[in-house]
């Protein structure tokens, strides 16, 4: 029985210490991965609070999962309020099994992130950026994608 026990508490306490961590990004950060020319970027603004952020994660996960092999890079971007940062993000990761890169933007200013976007954003969340540096592909997507959506974006952005 005891070493039954110590095997959960060591499976336990050995996911929670692999569990990713949540970077923090400014816009000019951000901004750098746009113009990085290793790849295409996929990058979602999404928050813990906004049901359609949360209803196309599994699509953008799904997406990403089905291009691993591929130079695609998919980010995962919260723009959470500082209050959430990080232990509401983190644990929000955890309970929806998130395996794509997560980060915090420490950004207050809503210019700062339409300038990263490319100046077309109208402040709404979730939003998708496919950008492909090296061809001059960029395709913003305001409000919830599909994976379809986001499929047909990469492929564009691959030729």
């Amino acid at each position: 029985m005891k070493k039954g026990l110590l095997f959960v508490l060591f499976i336990w306490f050995f996911g929670w210490a692999q569990a990713q961590q949540i970077p923090q990004l400014t816009s000019a950060q951000l901004k750098s991965f746009t113009q990085k020319q290793d790849g295409i970027y996929v990058i979602n603004l999404w928050a813990t609070w906004c049901r359609p952020c949360v209803e196309e994660l599994p699509d953008i996960e799904k997406v990403a999962a089905s291009l691993h092999d591929k130079p695609v890079h998919v980010m995962l971007v919260s723009l959470d309020y500082a209050s959430a940062y990080p232990k509401a993000i983190q644990r929000f990761v955890t309970q929806h099994h998130l395996q794509s890169p997560v980060y915090w933007l420490n950004e207050t200013n809503p210019n700062a992130i339409n300038d990263v976007l490319g100046g077309q954003w109208m402040g709404v969340v979730p939003t998708t950026l496919v950008v492909n540096a090296k061809t001059g592909y960029r395709r913003l997507f305001q409000g919830q994608i599909t994976a379809e959506e986001l499929t047909r974006a990469i492929h564009l952005a691959m030729r």
